[in-house]
């Protein structure tokens, strides 16, 4: 499947599109499907507090901080990115995305912690790769040994880096610690095990150590917490994708 309908599929499955969809069908076929909108208000307010968002965010950390001795024996660090880099004229210059920026801060962490190579991961026009690697070497002092260019997917940012790897290193059992967000990392193991990597997951941005739900405020529908529940739907999409490929024996 191309990436743009594959986007275009994923955005249609996911608020707020999906919502909206529900709406216009609901108010299309009234006569026998009228409670639709009203259901899809519910769910536009369920997904924009606080505690939903949490509590779907909080499903998906599987895997606590990186323990410092689980460093030895590693062969690399591997951080993925986080989204295609735009222009920003303040730099004059492309820049990674928030997302990004906050893996290759951890990552930055996690090098001067344990002292194993990076590998930075991600394609794009601009890739992701090339953009962390500058960041890391300008604003952290660190030079990234690996570049992968060419991945569109986190499916891809695994099946890549092991070429890469096994290749650069001369083996093929790779021991890996991975940096990504804590929602994004269990389908990223999953991905990296499936290529055969041994993986020491190293997540970042942790959300609340409670379910926020005392306050008034955090019952006020937000738009960054619909952004957070998308991200979590999308993310359990995957997770549920991963395992109807496994079940039908889909290869890619």
């Amino acid at each position: 499947m191309k990436p743009v309908m594959r986007w275009c599929l994923k955005q249609s499955l996911l608020p707020p599109v999906l919502l909206l969809w529900m709406m216009a069908v609901g108010l299309i076929f009234k006569a026998t499907l009228g409670w639709l909108p009203w259901l899809a208000l519910f769910a536009f307010y369920t997904l924009s507090i606080t505690p939903v968002a949490t509590v779907l965010n909080k499903g998906l950390e599987w895997y606590g901080a990186l323990d410092s001795d689980a460093c030895a024996e590693a062969d690399a660090i591997v951080i993925l990115g986080g989204g295609l880099p735009r222009f920003t004229p303040e730099y004059q210059g492309y820049q990674p995305t928030a997302l990004s920026l906050e893996r290759v801060r951890y990552g930055a962490t996690v090098h001067r912690i344990c002292g194993v190579p990076l590998l930075t991961s991600g394609g794009g026009a601009r890739s992701e790769a090339a953009t962390m690697a500058e960041v890391l070497h300008t604003d952290y002092g660190i030079q990234a040994r690996w570049q992968e260019k060419e991945s569109l997917t986190t499916w891809q940012n695994a099946l890549y880096s092991h070429d890469m790897l096994s290749r650069e290193l001369g083996k093929d059992d790779l021991r890996i610690i991975l940096v990504t967000h804590s929602w994004h990392m269990p389908r990223s193991v999953l991905s990296f095990q499936k290529m055969g990597f041994e993986v020491i997951p190293a997540p970042t941005i942790f959300t609340w150590s409670e379910v926020p739900w005392k306050k008034l405020r955090y019952w006020m529908p937000r738009t960054r917490n619909l952004r957070s529940s998308e991200i979590a739907l999308h993310e359990y999409l995957g997770l549920f994708w991963y395992w109807l490929s496994d079940r039908l024996n889909i290869k890619n």
